[in-house]
């Protein structure tokens, strides 16, 4: 490892590398010559705005596009606009083609002028193929591959293709496998480099390639291609069009960037927090806007539980006790709730479950519910029996804990599978929101039950 990138005390040395007045871009540039990419990746974030222009600036063109591919899209066009046009131009032209396409996006969502400033300068076979994947939806196969892949022929010999490798592999994606196509361009089959390298010269192609090649097509969805990658153990996956041609292929690398990003979504759907914003850069106004929604959605919802407690106000008011339990109740049914659903869409999420597995999920957590709610209330009847030694209210909040962990179990696992059928992600079950509803629900079962087991003690009632 490199010195430079293990000093703890990195961030002071680039402050002052930077703050040095009479050093220039040029010290600059030796300062960082040592320091990996994604080690300043780590200290972006302690730089000032013009700081990290300055230390783009000063990258070499292939560090520099390693840093800006990691950076955000909305990030990406703002640093670029304090480049040079050659600057910026040699910099993307280091970009993967994938990874330029996103960038030329971005560009053009920020500032249409400068991205066709910056499109003039770049290489135009460069551009067109960039411009080839900006055709693709960016969360299906055809908007993560790059169609940076070695192709060769079936009649080819082993030597033939060591040979075309030494040619076309520096401009791949990757050489460790090597795709079989046919004339139109079909795919037919795949070569690992380590079976090209152990066979006779001689060989033929066709004789060493493996025929049944597991692939993906352009409108693939990129959890699917996710899931396939993780389900094979590949490490590069080939993409073909609507005529089996293979038009690129998707790497391990891309696919990481997929299941955190979409990780990433489902905690803050679990959260009921907004999905589509910087956080780090998000100001105080835009965090109000994109939660404030949700959360006034909630708070409205929360008013059925107001609702709820002032109908049954008389009852409360006879047995004053019992408004100490609510919180505890409606909680609990909150609690086991959020807990199942969190687990439930985990597993669609992965394709552990599938809506045809509704019904053994559905009697699967109607018996640990049951366990759970025995549990709870057994818990409850005795806490009550040793604290306040009243029989029936001790009774009614037992069976109150079985039905409503019971009811909440039985919800938490249902609603991902409703929202799933109904083409909603499950990950919108949210905490808050099956929350809400279990408040409702669970006061709803308390008071019916209080009014049940406590009977002629309640005028009320």
């Amino acid at each position: 490892m490199d010195a430079i990138s293990d000093t703890p005390d990195l961030l002071p040395r680039l402050k002052a590398a930077l703050d040095a007045p009479s050093q220039g871009i040029d010290a600059l540039a030796a300062f960082l010559a040592d320091v990996r990419p994604q080690t300043l990746l780590d200290l972006w974030y302690e730089l000032e705005p013009g700081e990290r222009e300055r230390v783009l600036a000063a990258l070499p063109s292939e560090a520099a596009a390693e840093l800006l591919s990691n950076l955000s899209a909305e990030e990406q066009p703002e640093i670029l606009q304090a480049l040079s046009l050659p600057q910026v131009a040699d910099v993307l032209e280091e970009l993967s083609p994938d990874d330029l396409a996103d960038t030329l996006q971005a560009l053009e969502n920020f500032d249409p002028e400068h991205s066709r400033e910056v499109r003039e300068v770049l290489d135009p076979g460069t551009l067109a193929v960039a411009d080839a994947l900006s055709g693709y939806d960016e969360e299906e196969a055809g908007g993560l591959m790059t169609p940076e892949f070695v192709a060769v022929r079936s009649s080819m010999t082993a030597a033939k293709v060591l040979a075309f490798l030494r040619r076309a592999g520096p401009d791949a994606e990757t050489i460790y496998y090597l795709y079989v196509a046919d004339a139109q361009g079909r795919l037919t089959g795949v070569l690992s480099l380590r079976q090209l390298i152990v066979s006779p010269p001689e060989r033929r192609v066709h004789e060493m390639m493996n025929p049944d090649v597991v692939y993906v097509r352009t409108d693939t969805d990129q959890e699917d291609v996710a899931r396939i990658m993780a389900d094979y153990d590949f490490t590069v996956l080939p993409v073909v069009d609507e005529e089996d041609r293979m038009v690129g292929i998707v790497t391990v690398d891309d696919v990481l960037d997929v299941v955190t990003e979409e990780a990433t979504e489902d905690i803050r759907r679990l959260g009921a927090a907004p999905i589509d914003i910087d956080y780090v850069r998000a100001t105080p106004w835009l965090l109000f806007r994109k939660r404030a929604s949700w959360l006034i959605l909630l708070v409205v919802s929360m008013t059925l539980t107001f609702n709820v407690i002032n109908y049954y106000e008389d009852i409360i008011a006879e047995v004053v006790i019992l408004a100490a339990f609510i919180p505890l109740l409606i909680g609990t049914g909150g609690n086991v709730g959020a807990q199942v659903a969190t687990l439930v869409v985990r597993a669609l999420a992965t394709r552990e479950l599938e809506l045809k597995d509704y019904l053994s999920v559905f009697w699967k957590e109607l018996r640990t519910g049951i366990l759970l709610g025995l549990a709870f209330g057994l818990f409850m009847t005795g806490y009550v029996l040793f604290f306040r030694a009243e029989p029936r209210i001790a009774v009614a909040l037992g069976i109150t804990m079985v039905l409503i962990a019971l009811c909440a179990n039985l919800v938490g696992a249902s609603l991902p599978f409703l929202f799933r059928k109904l083409g909603i992600d499950p990950a919108l079950t949210s905490s808050p929101g099956i929350t809400t509803v279990m408040d409702v629900v669970g006061l709803l079962i308390y008071f019916r039950v209080v009014i049940w087991v406590l009977g002629p003690m309640l005028t009320g009632g």
